[in-house]
């Protein structure tokens, strides 16, 4: 299944209104995050924000952790 994240910029005009960019994309989470990021580090414009979107909308994204697998426990499988 062929996944794209979008990484949404989000700018907030003072009369309320909002205005979406697609500003890149990506195959994966770890890219989609390596961009998001990256534009949060150069963004300066407290109007301005970026975001994480799939196909079913905006979703939330805390704490970008790589998770490493632990050899002494085996992957179990399915049944």
């Amino acid at each position: 299944m062929n996944k794209t994240i979008l990484v949404v910029e989000m700018m907030k005009y003072s009369n309320g209104s909002k205005v979406y960019t697609i500003k890149k994309h990506a195959e994966n989470l770890d890219k989609a995050s390596e961009y998001l990021v990256a534009l949060n580090n150069l963004n300066d414009d407290k109007d301005t924000s970026y975001e994480l979107f799939d196909r079913f909308g905006q979703f939330e994204v805390d704490e970008i952790e790589k998770v490493e697998q632990n050899e002494k426990q085996p992957e179990l499988p399915f049944n």
